[in-house]
Order: structure tokens, then sequence, then C-alpha cells
């Protein structure tokens, strides 16, 4: 047996059908302009562009130029064509010469459906990215106004809340005997609140820590804040939950009749978690949030944070907030 094998020859009848069986369409002409060698797929579509076979290559112009009833132009600019069958050809004409020096023409045909469908999703996605531009470029430019316009109106938030707590301050301090040093005190309260009742108006003060101040109000209305943890960071979200604190201050004098509010200040991941409890009297049923606590709602949400309020078996207010920016 011998140890060589014969590598079988390339015949003629293979390149044809290696030619016939490409996906593409193609065919050439002689410089008569009748064509001498046509490929499966190029009569096909022949077909469906003349209604006959090809046989010279100006019937292939023609055709182009003026195709039949159900193959479509789909582009001016270039020679596209929508077939029957919802693919999309692109035909190209060029000039090929031969071994011998002769001159051949040559038309390809290339399906380009999938490329033809990803470029008009792309430029859909270029369309969607440039209004997204257009829209990132004017919030950019009112970026300004509406950092103020939230300043302005956390100031004016923070106004309702010692507008609140003085007026329970002051209540107290008239429902008891109170010393002369007690009344200067809770004058000098109002005078604060009509400052910054002064300032709400205009442009709002820079970021403060307003924890003691806060502590020290809510004392004077009778409830102690015993405090847990550490306030994060980030000044946004630290101004946020000791809103939340004055305003569950004011709700536990007002309505739970109570004298310690019990916050606890914890990590939960990139979030902080605050809760806050106190020793009135237990809600008799679910609460309904009124306007403080709305307003707080919306405001914690606005962050991205969460607000959950319970009432069995005790009050309990939970807020949750992504912690990202820093304080300087």
């Amino acid at each position: 047996m011998s140890l060589f094998h014969r590598r079988p020859k390339l015949g003629r009848s293979s390149v044809k059908e290696g030619f016939d069986n490409l996906p593409s369409g193609i065919c050439f002409a002689d410089r008569n302009g009748v064509i001498i060698l046509c490929n499966r797929q190029m009569h096909r579509l022949c077909r469906q562009l003349l209604g006959t076979d090809l046989q010279h290559i100006e019937e292939l112009r023609r055709s182009l130029r003026e195709p039949r009833s159900g193959v479509a132009r789909t582009e001016e600019s270039a020679p596209l064509f929508r077939f029957p069958d919802g693919k999309l050809w692109q035909f190209a004409e060029s000039t090929v010469t031969g071994a011998g020096g002769s001159q051949y023409t040559q038309v390809q045909a290339m399906d380009v459906t999938e490329l033809h469908e990803k470029r008009a999703e792309l430029e859909r996605e270029n369309q969607a990215l440039a209004e997204a531009n257009v829209r990132a470029r004017q919030l950019f430019l009112e970026l300004d106004q509406i950092v103020r316009e939230n300043e302005r109106l956390d100031m004016k938030m923070r106004v309702h809340d010692e507008l609140g707590l003085s007026l329970l301050s002051t209540r107290n301090l008239l429902s008891r005997e109170s010393s002369l040093e007690e009344l200067r005190q809770g004058g000098q309260r109002w005078e604060q609140v009509l400052r910054m009742m002064d300032i709400a108006g205009s442009e709002p003060p820079a970021p403060e820590n307003f924890l003691a101040e806060l502590i020290a109000s809510a004392a004077d209305i009778g409830v102690q804040v015993c405090l847990q943890g550490k306030l994060p960071p980030s000044a946004g979200n630290s101004g946020l939950l000791i809103a939340a604190m004055r305003e569950c201050a004011v709700n536990t004098a007002r309505h739970a009749g109570g004298s310690r509010m019990n916050v606890l200040l914890t990590r939960r991941g990139n979030a902080v978690q605050m809760e806050i409890t106190n020793n009135g009297h237990k809600p008799e049923g679910a609460i309904v949030e009124g306007g403080g606590l709305s307003t707080l709602r919306r405001r914690i949400e606005s962050r991205g944070g969460v607000m959950t309020v319970e009432s069995r078996p005790e009050f309990c207010l939970t807020v949750t907030l992504p912690e990202k920016e820093e304080t300087k």
C-alpha cells in the first residue's frame, strides 16, 4: 500500500459549483456586453428584476434604473434594492482584466440587509443620544437655578419647622411659672425665627450642621433627643435627616405627649439609615401622613431615599438615604 496519496485535482466542474454556491450574486460580460458567466444567486435576482434570464449587461443596467414592480429602490445615492422577500441588495459594477489582457464587466450583488438594519439602529441611537445631549445641556444651563431653588425650599421648610418648635416652646413657657431668664430665652428664639424668615426669601445661607440647635429646640418643648450614631458626611443627607428629627420632635410633643425621642443612625452598605421612636402614647391606628410628613417623604424620595412609617407595636419612622457626596 502506497504511503502517498494522490491529491485530487480541482476540476472545472468543482470551480463552477463553488461559484454557483456563493451567497452573493456575481456575473461577467465580455466587451460586447454579452453575459459569459453568471452564478445562481445573480440569476435568481435578475429574474425578479427583469422577469427573464439575464442575457446582456444592458438589460441589467436598465432594470437597475427602472426595476420591475415588487422591487423597490430604497436610496437614490446608491443602488440599493428591496426585494419581495424583504432583503436588501446592493449592486456594484466594475471592470476586471483577464490573464490575456482582455477586459470584462463584472457586476456583484451583496446582501446588505443586516448591515442596513444595524446602520438604521445606530442612527436611531445617535438621534436619541443627540436629544439626550440637548436635554443635558439645557439641564446644565438651568442647574444653578435648580440648586438655588432647592436650597431656598430647604430653608423655607426649616423656617416652618422652627415656627412649630417655637410655638410649642412658648406654650410650655406660658402654661407654667417660667422665670424671667426662660422668658428672655423664648424671646430670643422668636428673634432667631424672624431672622430666618427674612433670609428665607433671599439668598440661602451656606449649609451648616444644625444638630446642636435641634437638640436645644427639642429640649425647649420638653423632648429629650437621645442620639446614637453619627450623621453622614454629606451635607445634603445630614440636613435632611435633621429635618426628619425636627418633624418627629414636634409630633412627639404635639401628638404623642412624649418626653424622649430615640434616634439610631447606622450605616447600611453605601447608605445611611435612621430610625426614630419615642416614649409617647402608642398610635391607636395607622398613621395618616399630614403636610409635614408628606413633604418630608417627597424630599427624601427626591434624593433617591426611602421613608417608612410604622404604628405597630410602636411609632417608628425609618429613613434610608444613599450616601454619595461628601462635605468639604
